[in-house]
């Protein structure tokens, strides 16, 4: 058995839902479960309105999800020439929308968008394409069966960054999805949302439909976990910034941690944890070129110290703290994470000595309210417009060789903040936001244009960039 995860870009569209069955029949022998993400941009439509809404704009959020449903019917008649079957999904979009337009109706009645009923918008996106998906593997002769996440996928009562119960999905969803899969049946479902013990929609954060797929993957103990997206698997860096990125062709979970927490798109971070803690590798795959090898990420994936990638995150600050008053460091760093957890602030980099604490994160609409709080604490000072690059590979933080090799990339360039952290695969950089896009170019051509490893790395022949 084996999960097969698709996302936005691999959904977007009558062409690529078809490619999708394509792929899920080419695998009918391994017995996927299939986890399906919004088609493109859906999500971002759908809290668009929900914004719209709060502000009383009632007919222009109407008019964006009625766009996004003729996305969906776009796919449904392209796709699905079964008369009954596709008259059943069109009813489903139809009820769909009246839904929506209920809820954010709602919304401008009390002009208030609450983490709840986002998450009962969102969902809506998972739950439409997830069911054209798998009409369209029916149109193909796979034997395909719609499961709704609200039958198994149960979570903390968190909205927009719920957590799973996994004693209580795993029971759930074996007692569900093992007689279906014995009858011969090929699972769709969502990835991305979940539900309360008390039945209210949850969202695990967005882009975290590789979460749900390796959470599915664990509580069935599969054989591997394939995420299937735009990319041809972990690359040495954004292909939007260099020209020529090479393929890691394995890689250890920590270090694809490290890519996914420091900005790389290809998993979210949350990704590896289950997988890791069955044992169960995880496969990337580009739905465009299914014919690739792609990236294998597993526990046995260990190689000498080298750099990897290198990733970036642009976008943050730099908060510094200094205690006006002699604490305990224990008491002083209380103080500062009652702060950021109260403003669900993920420092991405931390450095602290005796003194101070310098926290970097990225800079939202609530960075004047965290200033404001962590004035409480201690002496703030900021240093906002900053990017951070990380170098990931395991063991280089034990490696003179590449430290040197980095400054010597990086020659004449100003580095704010350099941290090792506690992780043995990750070198961090801070440093101007405008500098981020040169200083990956040139750390990308010392590390992987000057040679690499063959039983590492991979060139990408005939490589196109992801718009």
């Amino acid at each position: 058995m084996i999960v097969m995860k698709f996302g936005g870009t691999s959904t977007q569209d009558a062409q690529a839902q078809s490619n999708v069955a394509g792929i899920v029949l080419a695998n009918l022998s391994k017995t996927p479960v299939v986890v399906i993400s919004a088609i493109a941009q859906a999500t971002n439509v759908l809290e668009r309105a929900g914004k719209l809404a709060e502000q009383g704009n009632v007919e222009e959020a109407n008019q964006t999800l009625d766009q996004l449903a003729e996305r969906h019917y776009r796919i449904l008649d392209t796709n699905i020439s079964h008369k009954e079957r596709r008259a059943s999904v069109r009813v489903i979009i139809e009820q769909s929308l009246n839904e929506l337009k209920e809820l954010v109706r709602g919304v401008a009645i009390l002009r208030e968008l609450t983490p709840r009923t986002l998450d009962a918008l969102y969902c809506y996106g998972e739950l439409l394409s997830s069911r054209l998906i798998a009409a369209t593997c029916q149109e193909r002769g796979i034997d395909a069966v719609w499961l709704d996440t609200k039958d198994f996928m149960i979570t903390e009562a968190i909205h927009n960054r719920a957590l799973p119960i996994m004693e209580i999905v795993q029971e759930k969803l074996t007692a569900l999805a093992l007689p279906l899969i014995q009858q011969g049946k090929v699972i769709v479902t969502q990835g991305f949302i979940g539900v309360t013990q008390h039945g209210n929609r949850t969202t695990m954060g967005r882009e975290s439909s590789d979460y749900s797929a390796t959470i599915i993957g664990a509580a069935l103990q599969v054989e591997n976990i394939q995420i299937w997206t735009d990319v041809d698997g972990i690359l040495t860096s954004d292909p939007r910034v260099v020209a020529s990125p090479k393929k890691v062709k394995t890689m250890l979970p920590a270090e694809a941690f490290e890519l996914s927490y420091f900005g790389a798109k290809v998993l979210h971070p949350n990704t590896m944890l289950p997988a890791l803690e069955k044992s169960i590798p995880v496969y990337i795959y580009n739905s465009r070129r299914p014919h690739l090898s792609g990236t294998r990420v597993a526990s046995d994936a260990f190689s000498k110290p080298m750099v990897k990638s290198v990733a970036y995150k642009r976008g943050v600050v730099v908060v510094t703290i200094s205690p006006r008053r002699r604490l305990g460091q224990y008491i002083f760093w209380e103080h500062v994470y009652h702060v950021l957890t109260k403003h669900s602030v993920e420092a991405t980099v931390t450095v602290s000595s005796e003194f101070n604490v310098a926290i970097c994160f990225e800079a939202k609409n609530t960075l004047d309210a965290v200033i404001h709080d962590l004035a409480t604490v201690g002496n703030v000072t900021t240093l906002e417009g900053k990017g951070i690059i990380c170098l990931v590979g395991y063991g280089i933080r034990t490696q003179p060789e590449c430290l040197s090799r980095t400054f010597n990339a990086l020659s004449g360039m100003q580095i704010s903040l350099l941290s090792f952290g506690a992780s043995e695969s990750s070198i961090t950089i801070v440093m101007d936001d405008a500098d981020i896009f040169e200083a990956v170019k040139k750390l990308h051509h010392e590390f992987f244009e000057k040679g690499h490893d063959d039983e590492v790395f991979e060139i990408l022949e005939h490589f196109q960039a992801p718009q």
